[in-house]
Protein backbone atom coordinates (compact mmCIF):
# COMPACT_ATOMS: atom_id res chain seq x y z
CA UNK A 1 0.00 0.00 0.00
CA UNK A 2 2.69 2.15 1.04
CA UNK A 3 4.90 1.75 -2.57
CA UNK A 4 1.58 2.18 -4.55
CA UNK A 5 0.75 5.61 -2.66
CA UNK A 6 4.58 6.85 -3.22
CA UNK A 7 3.75 5.96 -6.88
CA UNK A 8 0.68 7.49 -7.24
CA UNK A 9 2.26 10.86 -5.88
CA UNK A 10 5.44 10.74 -7.31
CA UNK A 11 3.21 10.38 -10.79
CA UNK A 12 1.32 13.86 -9.80
CA UNK A 13 4.04 15.41 -8.80
CA UNK A 14 5.79 14.51 -12.37
CA UNK A 15 2.82 15.51 -13.82
CA UNK A 16 2.82 18.69 -12.02
CA UNK A 17 6.04 19.24 -13.49
CA UNK A 18 5.50 18.63 -17.05
CA UNK A 19 2.70 21.25 -17.14
CA UNK A 20 4.95 23.79 -15.57
CA UNK A 21 7.60 23.31 -17.87
CA UNK A 22 4.95 23.38 -20.63
CA UNK A 23 4.06 26.50 -19.98
CA UNK A 24 7.10 27.89 -18.90
CA UNK A 25 7.78 26.98 -22.30
CA UNK A 26 4.44 28.66 -23.83
CA UNK A 27 5.56 31.67 -21.91
CA UNK A 28 8.62 31.78 -23.93
CA UNK A 29 7.73 31.31 -27.25
CA UNK A 30 4.63 34.08 -26.70
CA UNK A 31 7.17 36.59 -25.35
CA UNK A 32 9.96 35.71 -28.05
CA UNK A 33 6.98 36.16 -30.47
CA UNK A 34 5.99 39.41 -29.06
CA UNK A 35 9.53 40.76 -29.09
CA UNK A 36 10.23 39.74 -32.05
CA UNK A 37 7.11 41.63 -33.92
CA UNK A 38 7.42 45.19 -35.45
CA UNK A 39 4.66 47.32 -33.68
CA UNK A 40 2.99 48.80 -36.85
CA UNK A 41 2.13 52.36 -34.47
CA UNK A 42 5.61 52.53 -33.99
CA UNK A 43 6.99 52.17 -38.03
CA UNK A 44 6.61 55.71 -39.78
CA UNK A 45 3.53 55.80 -42.36
CA UNK A 46 4.63 54.36 -45.59
CA UNK A 47 5.24 57.26 -48.16
CA UNK A 48 2.24 55.81 -50.62
CA UNK A 49 -0.14 57.11 -47.49
CA UNK A 50 1.32 60.03 -46.68
CA UNK A 51 1.20 61.23 -50.32
CA UNK A 52 -2.32 59.78 -50.33
CA UNK A 53 -3.21 62.21 -46.74
CA UNK A 54 -1.59 65.15 -48.28
CA UNK A 55 -3.69 64.93 -51.30
CA UNK A 56 -7.01 64.21 -49.43
CA UNK A 57 -6.21 67.56 -47.07
CA UNK A 58 -5.11 69.66 -49.51
CA UNK A 59 -8.34 68.88 -52.06
CA UNK A 60 -10.74 68.56 -49.00
CA UNK A 61 -9.94 72.10 -47.32
CA UNK A 62 -9.54 73.66 -50.95
CA UNK A 63 -12.62 71.93 -51.88
CA UNK A 64 -14.47 73.72 -48.76
CA UNK A 65 -13.47 77.42 -49.07
CA UNK A 66 -13.37 77.28 -52.97
CA UNK A 67 -17.45 75.62 -52.75
CA UNK A 68 -18.38 78.48 -50.77
CA UNK A 69 -16.17 81.19 -52.01
CA UNK A 70 -17.57 80.17 -55.61
CA UNK A 71 -21.28 80.57 -54.78
CA UNK A 72 -20.49 83.91 -52.59
CA UNK A 73 -18.96 85.12 -56.25
CA UNK A 74 -22.32 83.91 -58.33
CA UNK A 75 -24.57 85.93 -56.35
CA UNK A 76 -25.77 83.54 -53.96
CA UNK A 77 -27.22 84.31 -50.53
CA UNK A 78 -25.28 83.51 -47.51
CA UNK A 79 -27.26 80.69 -46.24
CA UNK A 80 -26.89 78.91 -49.76
CA UNK A 81 -22.77 79.24 -50.03
CA UNK A 82 -22.45 77.81 -46.50
CA UNK A 83 -24.77 74.98 -47.89
CA UNK A 84 -22.35 74.53 -50.50
CA UNK A 85 -19.63 74.13 -48.35
CA UNK A 86 -21.23 72.07 -46.02
CA UNK A 87 -21.86 69.96 -48.88
CA UNK A 88 -17.55 69.24 -49.85
CA UNK A 89 -17.73 68.62 -45.77
CA UNK A 90 -19.92 65.83 -45.84
CA UNK A 91 -17.84 64.72 -49.18
CA UNK A 92 -14.44 64.87 -47.12
CA UNK A 93 -15.86 63.41 -44.10
CA UNK A 94 -17.63 60.33 -45.94
CA UNK A 95 -14.77 59.58 -47.73
CA UNK A 96 -12.50 59.32 -44.59
CA UNK A 97 -15.37 57.18 -42.54
CA UNK A 98 -15.13 54.73 -45.64
CA UNK A 99 -11.49 54.32 -45.59
CA UNK A 100 -11.69 53.48 -42.05
CA UNK A 101 -10.28 56.26 -40.34
CA UNK A 102 -12.44 56.45 -37.18
CA UNK A 103 -15.78 57.72 -36.18
CA UNK A 104 -13.96 60.46 -33.83
CA UNK A 105 -11.78 62.19 -35.81
CA UNK A 106 -14.15 61.89 -38.47
CA UNK A 107 -16.67 64.16 -36.39
CA UNK A 108 -13.48 66.05 -35.07
CA UNK A 109 -12.83 66.59 -39.26
CA UNK A 110 -16.61 67.70 -40.09
CA UNK A 111 -17.11 70.08 -37.29
CA UNK A 112 -13.91 72.01 -38.22
CA UNK A 113 -14.67 71.93 -42.15
CA UNK A 114 -18.33 72.98 -40.98
CA UNK A 115 -16.71 75.54 -38.88
CA UNK A 116 -14.63 76.99 -42.14
CA UNK A 117 -17.56 76.78 -44.33
CA UNK A 118 -19.59 79.18 -42.29
CA UNK A 119 -16.66 81.47 -41.64
CA UNK A 120 -15.64 81.28 -45.51
CA UNK A 121 -18.58 83.37 -47.28
CA UNK A 122 -18.15 86.19 -44.27
CA UNK A 123 -14.78 86.71 -45.36
CA UNK A 124 -15.30 86.48 -48.99
CA UNK A 125 -18.21 88.42 -49.03
CA UNK A 126 -15.93 91.12 -46.76
CA UNK A 127 -12.97 90.80 -48.99
CA UNK A 128 -15.15 91.53 -52.38
CA UNK A 129 -16.47 94.58 -51.33
CA UNK A 130 -13.52 95.87 -49.56
CA UNK A 131 -11.83 94.90 -53.04
CA UNK A 132 -14.65 97.12 -55.59
CA UNK A 133 -17.50 97.52 -53.10
CA UNK A 134 -18.65 101.43 -53.19
CA UNK A 135 -19.48 103.79 -50.64
CA UNK A 136 -22.67 105.46 -50.51
CA UNK A 137 -24.99 107.88 -48.19
CA UNK A 138 -28.54 106.44 -47.92
CA UNK A 139 -31.49 107.79 -46.01
CA UNK A 140 -33.04 105.85 -42.88
CA UNK A 141 -36.96 105.20 -43.68
CA UNK A 142 -37.49 103.10 -40.36
CA UNK A 143 -35.97 101.59 -37.40
CA UNK A 144 -36.86 98.41 -36.44
CA UNK A 145 -35.53 95.82 -33.32
CA UNK A 146 -34.27 92.36 -34.80
CA UNK A 147 -36.64 89.77 -34.53
CA UNK A 148 -33.39 87.20 -33.87
CA UNK A 149 -31.48 89.46 -31.05
CA UNK A 150 -33.36 92.23 -29.57
CA UNK A 151 -29.86 93.91 -29.06
CA UNK A 152 -29.41 94.49 -32.75
CA UNK A 153 -31.69 97.28 -34.97
CA UNK A 154 -32.01 97.22 -38.86
CA UNK A 155 -32.91 100.26 -40.77
CA UNK A 156 -34.53 100.73 -43.65
CA UNK A 157 -33.15 102.87 -46.13
CA UNK A 158 -33.18 104.57 -49.36
CA UNK A 159 -30.86 106.37 -52.03
CA UNK A 160 -30.89 110.07 -52.64
CA UNK A 161 -33.10 109.54 -55.62
CA UNK A 162 -35.75 108.18 -53.45
CA UNK A 163 -35.07 103.96 -54.65
CA UNK A 164 -35.63 102.02 -52.05
CA UNK A 165 -33.32 99.65 -51.14
CA UNK A 166 -33.80 96.31 -50.98
CA UNK A 167 -31.84 94.91 -47.62
CA UNK A 168 -32.08 96.20 -44.43
CA UNK A 169 -29.00 97.05 -42.92
CA UNK A 170 -27.43 96.34 -39.30
CA UNK A 171 -24.30 98.23 -39.07
CA UNK A 172 -24.09 101.34 -38.53
CA UNK A 173 -27.82 101.18 -37.33
CA UNK A 174 -28.42 102.14 -33.72
CA UNK A 175 -31.35 103.13 -31.21
CA UNK A 176 -30.42 106.36 -31.62
CA UNK A 177 -30.82 106.59 -35.52
CA UNK A 178 -34.19 108.45 -36.57
CA UNK A 179 -36.12 108.06 -39.78
CA UNK A 180 -34.66 110.94 -42.00
CA UNK A 181 -31.03 110.57 -41.18
CA UNK A 182 -28.20 109.10 -43.16
CA UNK A 183 -25.71 106.66 -42.93
CA UNK A 184 -23.20 104.75 -44.81
CA UNK A 185 -23.36 102.01 -47.14
CA UNK A 186 -21.80 99.46 -49.31
CA UNK A 187 -22.63 97.83 -52.18
CA UNK A 188 -21.23 95.81 -54.83
CA UNK A 189 -20.98 97.47 -58.42
CA UNK A 190 -21.35 94.16 -60.14
CA UNK A 191 -25.08 93.69 -57.86
CA UNK A 192 -23.83 89.76 -56.85
CA UNK A 193 -23.55 90.90 -52.83
CA UNK A 194 -25.97 92.14 -51.25
CA UNK A 195 -25.47 95.83 -49.78
CA UNK A 196 -24.38 96.03 -45.71
CA UNK A 197 -23.59 99.26 -43.83
CA UNK A 198 -20.28 100.46 -43.35
CA UNK A 199 -18.29 99.63 -40.40
CA UNK A 200 -16.15 102.13 -38.68
CA UNK A 201 -13.88 98.97 -37.96
CA UNK A 202 -14.42 95.75 -40.54
CA UNK A 203 -13.66 92.69 -39.58
CA UNK A 204 -12.12 91.58 -42.71
CA UNK A 205 -8.85 90.24 -41.41
CA UNK A 206 -9.80 88.78 -38.61
CA UNK A 207 -12.35 86.85 -40.68
CA UNK A 208 -9.37 85.84 -42.77
CA UNK A 209 -7.36 84.97 -39.75
CA UNK A 210 -10.36 83.12 -38.37
CA UNK A 211 -10.87 81.27 -41.51
CA UNK A 212 -6.76 80.59 -42.03
CA UNK A 213 -6.64 79.30 -38.71
CA UNK A 214 -10.14 76.41 -39.35
CA UNK A 215 -7.93 75.51 -43.04
CA UNK A 216 -5.14 74.87 -41.16
CA UNK A 217 -6.67 72.49 -38.42
CA UNK A 218 -9.14 70.77 -41.09
CA UNK A 219 -5.91 69.81 -43.36
CA UNK A 220 -3.97 68.67 -40.47
CA UNK A 221 -6.29 66.60 -38.97
CA UNK A 222 -7.55 65.37 -42.08
CA UNK A 223 -3.99 64.22 -43.27
CA UNK A 224 -3.88 62.46 -39.29
CA UNK A 225 -7.11 60.37 -40.49
CA UNK A 226 -5.99 59.53 -43.48
CA UNK A 227 -2.61 57.98 -42.07
CA UNK A 228 -4.30 56.85 -39.30
CA UNK A 229 -6.69 54.32 -41.21
CA UNK A 230 -3.94 52.34 -42.24
CA UNK A 231 -4.39 50.71 -39.35
CA UNK A 232 -7.76 49.91 -39.50
CA UNK A 233 -7.51 48.96 -43.52
CA UNK A 234 -5.10 45.81 -42.63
Amino acid sequence: MTDGRHRKHGSAESADRSRRAAHHRTSHLLAGKIRGRPSRAALPPPLWLRIEGIAVAAVGTLAVIGCAVAAVLAGLPSSKAVAAGVVAVLALTLYLLVTRAGRLIGGIVAGLGIALAMVVPQAATELTLAGRGERVQVVVTAVDVSGEDEDRYLCSVRYGDGTPVQRRLWRGCSASVSPGESIAMVYDPKGRIAPRGASPAPETWQLVVQGAGLAGLLAAFSYAAVVRSIRRRY
